[in-house]
């Protein structure tokens, strides 16, 4: 990497701190969770979140591990301790970090069908809860095995993933070198095909899925705005005709109801109350999606340097090490922030 030896001891320790965190944050939502497993398991909500902790927990251990199960003696890695077999193990558990988009994905849509189209709980575990759940865990394990018998899984710097060995064999930008690949042909191109393109559409996609949230949130407001507005000129309406001696009655509820008119009032506070509940969403939502942006951003542009120049940068790398890791933890701090009614 080029690195001097200082900076490789730092980008080796410091996912042993994130990882730590992240896996305590992981584990602190699982607990919250399962401690009240009867009420809180009923909802998708919390069982999105589940899923998303677990996989979160299980990658933050194998990330947290950092350069140990790289093979002993392999040049320029500090600390490394382990051997090929230790490596691959990590690398594909270290693969299956792309699980934590897919929930957040499905948070996202979550969010969506309630906020924008007020779908009952019973609702979406029924019609699409399971289907979810299937394609996250169908496409993040497929990805993952499909790097077994391909020999991806090497030492690639920070930890074991996905790369080729000999490193001289090829580098990140996919130039290869004057010796041939024994292990992880092409690895370069797997990256993007089988973490980083799926990575970004989903992001993508759940960034779409939030603006048309909050302009869902907008338009409740909206609608409030305009039945309230309509509530005053009713009842502006109601004390011209009692002072015309129009009898009470006649603008009573029976005759509300038998006349077809509804009561604005009434209609404004349950707007009101689902505006609200939508507002929470989206607020939470929102946090959600900050965690999700500063874990990616910072790996995303790391890779791009090395497959754009060959290289790596060490101020990219060592945001890599800090962000990468740490989804767990942050995800603790938002669910900790407040839940949704």
């Amino acid at each position: 990497m080029g690195f001097s030896m200082k900076q490789k001891q730092a980008l080796s320790i410091i996912p042993h701190i994130t990882g730590a965190l992240s896996i305590t944050g992981s584990l602190s939502i699982l607990y919250d969770i399962l401690s009240d497993r009867k009420r809180k398991l009923q909802r998708p909500y919390y069982r999105i979140l589940l899923g998303m902790s677990i996989f979160d927990a299980l990658t933050s251990f194998w990330v947290g591990l950092s350069t140990w199960p790289i093979p002993r003696g392999t040049p320029g890695v500090y600390a490394a301790a382990g051997t090929t077999a230790t490596c691959t193990a990590q690398g594909f558990f270290i693969q299956l970090m792309v699980m934590s988009p897919l929930y957040n994905l499905m948070l996202s849509i979550y969010y969506f069908l309630v906020g924008k189209h007020h779908l009952t709980d019973e609702e979406i575990a029924t019609r699409y809860e399971k289907f979810m759940h299937v394609c996250a865990l169908a496409v993040g394990f497929g990805f993952a095995i499909l790097g077994l018998p391909l020999t991806l899984y090497n030492n690639a710097n920070l930890w074991c993933w996905i790369a080729a060995y000999p490193p001289e064999c090829e580098d990140n930008s996919g130039e290869h070198g004057d010796v041939p690949c024994e292990r992880g042909h092409d690895s370069w191109l797997y990256r993007w095909i089988i973490f980083y393109i799926p990575v970004w559409i989903v992001i993508v996609v759940v960034t779409i899925i939030m603006y048309l949230l909050f302009c869902a949130v907008r338009n409740d407001e909206k609608k409030i705005v305009d039945l309230q507005l309509e509530h005053r000129n009713q009842r502006t309406s109601e004390t011209i005709s009692n002072s015309s001696n129009i009898p009470n009655d006649s603008l009573g509820f029976e005759n509300e109801r038998t006349s077809g008119k509804v009561d604005k009032s009434v209609l404004a506070f349950r707007q009101r109350d689902r505006l609200e509940r939508s507002n929470r969403l989206f607020q939470q939502a929102k946090f959600y999606l900050a965690v999700f942006y500063a874990t990616w951003v910072f790996v995303t542009i790391n890779r791009l340097i090395q497959l754009i120049s060959g290289g790596s940068s060490f101020a990219m790398m060592l945001l890599h090490s800090f962000f990468g890791p740490s989804q767990g933890f942050f995800n603790f701090l938002v669910y900790r922030h407040g839940s949704i009614a």
